[in-house]
């Protein structure tokens, strides 16, 4: 494990905790168990099939109406014979009609269903960057949770052969206070090792159900060293950033194409004032103006009581209410882009006064600190304020580095792409 101050190299070593031994375990770098969350998660599946009904949808959006065809047969004919027969004096017509659509609303409507797709598309994307936010999110956090169990339980064992060896000795010898401060002491860092374990078992829930895992338990191998998760040189500005969130956050590319959809549907609208037109062929065996009499008709929908005029205004209404709430999601995202990069740099400030040594050397100091104390060179109090001490450094440590990774990844989310990339 190494550590530099100035360059924020920090260790992060992670294992197989210490709870996990004898069990099913999937070990996965951040990059393996994001291609696996593409490839497995069920959501997302459910999501691409849409993309697939959509594709089918643009083409019968194409397709021309189907002809109607009508054909009428004598109850009673001309002989005052019925109910119905199929002799010399029975008469039977048949018509037959296709209705074509006018004034481009088939490519209006074709159109439409285009940008159906590409919204379902940008939603898509959307819905994947949030569950890879928060794929990472958990991933981290549990990386960072199994590396605090493994220091917890080397502390709780150091501790409890202590309290063994002085329980086997004769009475008297240890005074009996110290015994049960020492009781007291282990007892704390059992219930925190308890809590610890608790939101374990809720990150691995978490990821359980985003990668579609049964029974094995996902272990995240990470990098020892927090400059090769994520480089720390990258000093994003804002003024960078809010023209590139404009270009790719996929809310604002949903808006954009609502907007264009919208405006779509008003060019159908006004298309829909002009009526289609049916030709057909009509058949008349007995009744035309000769025996075997054929016709040709064309009919259209007169407008003169419905024009169109409310679905026209109501497509014009709609086109207005999708651009203000552009405006407004526009106005918001600066905002957006300012907190989220103000608090990931409060947390690289923050992370440049974490003091990690005792991480290197926890070991050794862990054994000599109880080797002092058995022997008696180190009073009670001493002794117990290293494990306070120790104890609320671990949590205050790691919380700096988590916090460091979470405003990265927020940052990400904000803008809309990876601004920094986790490479392992």
């Amino acid at each position: 494990m190494k550590h530099i101050f100035g360059g924020y190299l920090i260790a992060l070593t992670f294992f197989i905790p210490f709870s996990l031994i004898g069990q099913d375990t999937l070990e996965l770098t951040l990059r393996e168990t994001e291609e696996r969350f593409l490839r497995e998660n069920l959501v997302l599946m459910a999501e691409k099939l849409e993309l697939d009904i959509l594709d089918l949808q643009i083409k019968k959006a194409g397709l021309w109406d189907n002809p109607e065809f009508e054909i009428e047969h004598q109850i009673i004919n001309r002989s005052g014979k019925g109910p119905i027969g199929f002799t010399g004096n029975d008469n039977t017509a048949f018509g037959i009609e296709q209705l074509i659509v006018t004034a481009g609303k088939r490519g209006h409507r074709i159109k439409l269903a285009e940008l159906d797709k590409i919204k379902v598309e940008h939603q898509l994307e959307y819905l994947t960057r949030k569950f890879i936010k928060s794929l990472r999110v958990e991933f981290f956090r549990l990386a960072f949770l199994n590396r605090i169990e493994g220091l917890y339980q080397e502390q709780i064992d150091a501790l409890d052969q202590i309290l063994t060896t002085f329980e086997e000795q004769e009475e008297g010898n240890i005074p009996r206070i110290e015994i049960i401060r020492l009781r007291s002491l282990l007892l704390e860092l059992e219930k925190d090792y308890s809590e610890i374990l608790g939101e374990i078992e809720e990150a691995r829930q978490v990821l359980r159900i985003l990668l579609q895992l049964e029974n094995q338990v996902l272990v995240p191998q990470v990098p020892s060293d927090i400059s090769d998760i994520i480089d720390l040189s990258v000093m994003p500005e804002i003024e960078d950033l809010y023209p590139r969130a404009l270009e790719s956050r996929r809310d604002l590319q949903i808006a954009q194409t609502s907007i264009a959809s919208a405006e779509r549907s008003l060019m159908l609208e006004q298309a829909n004032r002009y009526p289609d037109v049916g030709v057909g062929l009509v058949y008349d065996r007995l009744d035309g103006l000769v025996d075997n009499y054929f016709g040709i008709t064309f009919s259209l929908e007169l407008p003169v009581w419905n024009r169109n005029r409310e679905n026209i205004q109501i497509a014009q209404h709609q086109i207005r209410q999708n651009e203000i709430l552009l405006n407004q999601k526009q106005g918001e995202l600066f905002q957006e882009v300012r907190v989220a990069l103000n608090r990931y740099q409060r947390a690289l400030r923050l992370l440049d006064r974490v003091d990690v040594t005792f991480e290197d050397e926890f070991g050794a100091i862990l054994e000599s600190i109880t080797r002092q104390y058995r022997q008696g060179e180190m009073r009670l109090i001493e002794f117990i304020d290293f494990y306070e001490s120790f104890r609320d450094g671990i949590k205050r440590n790691y919380s700096v580095q988590e916090e460091l990774i979470r405003a990265a990844e927020e940052l990400n989310f904000t803008i809309g792409e990876d601004i920094f990339q986790f490479n392992f």
